[in-house]
């Protein structure tokens, strides 16, 4: 090769050599200058962590200040890196064990996660320790408090209350006004070192909480109390499904007492079936059975289409209509009974023939007017409506039935409520849970001759009729049996069925509160004159011993209606 071949080739080599040089600094300079911020973020993303951590929850405590659900410092257990810790499957089966998580999903995460994986988040305060042993235990399982929930007074009001998740709230209260008790999340965001064993916080972020805010609600806690451990005593005695008791005040609305059984601990929600966290009260609806005459009666005495002392002919306690005959549960004591009687006895026959003879606009109008068809005003989490057909649906048996309760649904509150509207003088009262939410005005619904007169007749049914285990001595009580039985269905034994109610309030001449039991199922007693008034006039006479010497009520604003035509 010549010498000036040679040299060609060096030239055209240092040439080529210079190019790529060239090329590769203005690459470089391109992603350094001009790309330079984008792939340091993008540099920078993959190795951040960004966390959120919830801020303190809303305290909540009942109407006397009594601490029913706070904030705690809890810990959680999280990994850095899942990868490196040796022993994943016994970390899984250690932390299941310690919160109730199915070990097997926890393995997955460890198992397919690189980055910041958390464990088990928001354990019990006093599982402190234990969270501490398990990181002991196992290498690359780290600790870090968060704010979790805890209920000083565990199944008490747990079903109005409700529980928490890790996330926010499940059920009841702390579900329904989740956002009102939120107390905001604060965001950490941490970046890996070199070896990606730890996290380095990028921002310094203060370790002050702000205090939480407090919620009062309506429920006396004494009162709540009594309710709940009559109720629980009651279901248990009679091996009964479930059970309701309601206590509140027919002046404000304001609901005392809200117990509902069976019934869990908040503090611990997944060791109970989902089904028992239902606040019975107001998501389940049942047939109302006799205590609906308090309807049929305000109908036919406020509608003018009778008087007090106006007469029903019963006969032998039977009434054909259609292909269906309706029965009394007791032979009549007599043919013809007054319509204080037809309460009184809870006769099924008189109670139809006075709905008739109503009519079934009329009928369905002030079923209508004391809220039945629609859910309360206190919209609680899972609320229904029950079921009430328009007249239009409505078949030839359907007035006579509805007149003593069949062939619809109410809620245990829905009911309380219509024996409040009674016992305040006949005007709608509007429920309340919220202590200083304000009070909305009632609007009178019935006329203060047809109050008095049904008044009267409820007081009879205590001191003569089939509530006399209601009574309450040195008070006078007025209220209301009912018995349905749950047609279609039967025990696996074949036993039929039923549901047993006492509702009421008292004093007659001057109501201080309103009490309904309801028990589902009871087993050996079925009526609710023996089941359900007996709990009822306990948990009444504690609640007016309770407010003997009540906080002056705040005034409540009442719109003068008119009476209703």
């Amino acid at each position: 090769m010549s010498r000036d071949s040679l040299l060609a080739r060096i030239r055209w080599f240092s040439i080529m050599v210079g190019l790529l040089a060239a090329i590769i600094t203005a690459r470089l300079a391109y992603l350094q200058l001009i790309r330079g911020g984008y792939y340091a973020t993008v540099a920078q993303n993959q190795a951040r962590e960004v966390i959120e951590i919830d801020l303190p929850r809303a305290t909540i405590v009942d109407r006397n200040g009594t601490l029913l659900a706070a904030s705690v410092r809890c810990p959680s257990l999280y990994s850095f890196d899942p990868q490196k810790i040796a022993d994943p499957a016994g970390l899984a089966r250690s932390a299941g064990a310690l919160s109730g998580r199915n070990p097997q999903e926890i393995l997955k995460e460890l198992e397919r996660r690189h980055t910041f994986t958390w464990i088990a988040r928001k354990l019990p305060f006093d599982q402190m320790d234990e969270a501490r042993a398990l990181c002991a235990s196992h290498k690359g399982c780290e600790i870090m408090n968060e704010w979790g929930r805890y209920y000083p007074n565990q199944d008490l009001a747990s079903n109005l209350i409700g529980c928490m998740g890790t996330d926010g709230g499940l059920s009841g209260l702390e579900h329904e006004w989740n956002k009102v008790l939120q107390g905001g999340t604060r965001r950490f965001q941490f970046m890996r070192d070199a070896v990606a064993n730890t996290l380095i916080p990028v921002n310094a972020v203060s370790d002050v909480d702000p205090p939480p805010r407090t919620v009062r609600i309506t429920i006396d806690m004494p009162i709540q109390y009594e309710a709940q451990e009559v109720l629980q005593q009651t279901v248990s005695q009679l091996q009964a499904k479930d059970g309701v008791a309601i206590v509140l005040d027919p002046h404000t609305g304001d609901i005392l007492a809200m117990a509902v059984a069976p019934t869990f601990d908040p503090n611990d929600p997944g060791h109970y079936p989902p089904a028992d966290w239902r606040n019975r009260a107001v998501t389940d609806s049942y047939e109302p059975g006799s205590t609906f005459k308090i309807v049929t009666l305000s109908a036919a005495l406020d509608s003018g289409r009778f008087r007090p002392d106006d007469t029903v002919v019963v006969g032998n306690g039977t009434l054909t209509v259609g292909p269906k005959t309706i029965h009394d549960d007791e032979h009549p004591l007599k043919p013809v009974y007054s319509l204080e009687e037809v309460l009184a006895h809870s006769s099924n026959v008189g109670a139809a023939k006075i709905g008739m003879a109503v009519g079934a606009e009329t009928m369905y109008h002030y079923m209508r007017l004391f809220g039945f068809g629609s859910v309360t005003p206190l919209g609680l989490d899972g609320e229904v409506a029950g079921l009430l057909r328009p007249p239009s649906q409505w078949s030839l048996l359907s007035l006579p039935s509805l007149s003593f309760g069949q062939e619809l649904r109410v809620t245990p509150l829905q009911l309380a409520l219509a024996y409040a509207d009674v016992a305040s003088g006949g005007y709608k009262v509007i429920p309340r849970i919220l202590a200083d939410a304000p009070q909305a005005p009632f609007q009178r619904i019935l006329k203060p001759d047809t109050v008095s007169a049904l008044t009267e007749m409820l007081t009879h049914v205590v001191t003569g009729g089939t509530g006399k285990a209601a009574a309450i001595p040195g008070v006078t009580v007025a209220g209301k049996t009912g018995t349905a039985q749950k047609l279609g269905i039967r025990s696996p034994d074949g036993r039929k069925l039923f549901i047993a109610y006492f509702v009421g309030f008292a004093p007659a001449e001057n109501p201080q509160a309103v009490v309904l039991v309801m028990v589902d199922e009871p087993v050996g007693k079925i009526y609710g004159g023996a089941v359900s008034a007996p709990a009822f006039a306990q948990i009444m006479a504690y609640t007016l011993r309770r407010l003997s010497y009540p906080a002056p009520r705040p005034s409540v604003e009442v719109a003068q209606m008119g009476d209703i035509p």
